[in-house]
């Protein structure tokens, strides 16, 4: 009997247990009209390794890449439910910068409806809409953008993303150079949105602020479904290879929307990441 009384007490255990854990998994109770906050942390990599600026990646065209620099402008985000619903960050406020040298990683939401949400939708870098409405309007955002080396001149516009460091290859033992410098030119337009989804449930409450951890993958610039050689692209001289123009930024801009990849999402209140 005493046998059977403790196996009892260990089932209830469990029972309670189990109950408890589906309590802290489930989605609390969303109210009409409450709002709250969510972040998107991006975790720079490169090809699933960490990224640390200075040390050397090799990627697949051969070359071995010290990386030095990298920052990017993430805008225009929109939160979208299980339903299709979409929530759009009010634009004024839906600019920011990433840069893996002065340790900005997270980007903070607030005053987002209460919800259930599936998915993410930004840009990477600044809409042509944006950068019409003229420099006044925008200076705040640009003088946070130069501080991170992320602008050219006023009349040329913003850098979207901004990757440099040196390589060596089979042809140059010697290091030389690099400078990838994305953004829109007279010539195109390459501002690019991409959408990604959630392995979880991203919950949004008055006390719950999730945190969507995407990775970034820089490698994906140069070694995505457009491979682009750094040794082939330099300069007449031969001393450094230097994109900002041309038919390989196109290349790089369509890359860049297979860059960023959802890792997993983390629920419950505070800020999971700075």
């Amino acid at each position: 009997m005493k046998s059977l009384y403790t196996k009892f007490v260990a089932l209830a255990a469990l029972i309670i247990l189990f109950s408890s854990c589906s309590d802290d998994d489930s989605t609390s109770e969303t109210i009409n009209g409450t709002f709250g906050d969510a972040e998107l942390y991006f975790d720079n990599g490169v090809n699933g390794d960490a990224l640390i600026l200075g040390n050397t990646y090799a990627n697949s065209n051969g070359e071995n890449l010290t990386i030095n620099r990298f920052n990017y402008i993430i805008s225009n985000v929109v939160l979208i439910d299980g339903e299709g619903n979409e929530v759009v960050y009010p634009k004024e406020q839906s600019y920011f910068i990433v840069s893996e040298e002065n340790n900005i990683k997270t980007i903070h939401l607030e005053g987002i409806p209460a919800g259930d949400y599936k998915s993410v939708r930004f840009g990477i870098g600044v809409d042509m809409q944006r950068y019409l409405q003229g420099e006044t309007a925008q200076q705040s955002f640009w003088d946070l953008a130069s501080q991170n080396q992320l602008t050219w001149t006023w009349s040329t516009g913003y850098r979207f993303i901004n990757f440099e460091g040196t390589y060596t290859s089979a042809n140059n033992a010697d290091a030389l150079p690099f400078q990838v410098h994305q953004g829109s030119n007279t010539a195109t337009d390459n501002y690019r949105e991409v959408t990604l989804q959630f392995p979880t449930t991203a919950r949004v409450r008055e006390n719950e602020t999730p945190s969507i951890h995407i990775v970034t993958d820089a490698n994906v610039l140069l070694d995505g479904d457009t491979k682009i050689s750094l040794y082939q692209n330099r300069n007449q001289a031969g001393t450094a290879t230097a994109i900002m123009g041309g038919q390989n930024l196109i290349a790089i801009a369509a890359n860049s929307l297979k860059m960023f990849e959802v890792d997993h999402v983390h629920n419950g209140s505070g800020s999971h990441h700075e």
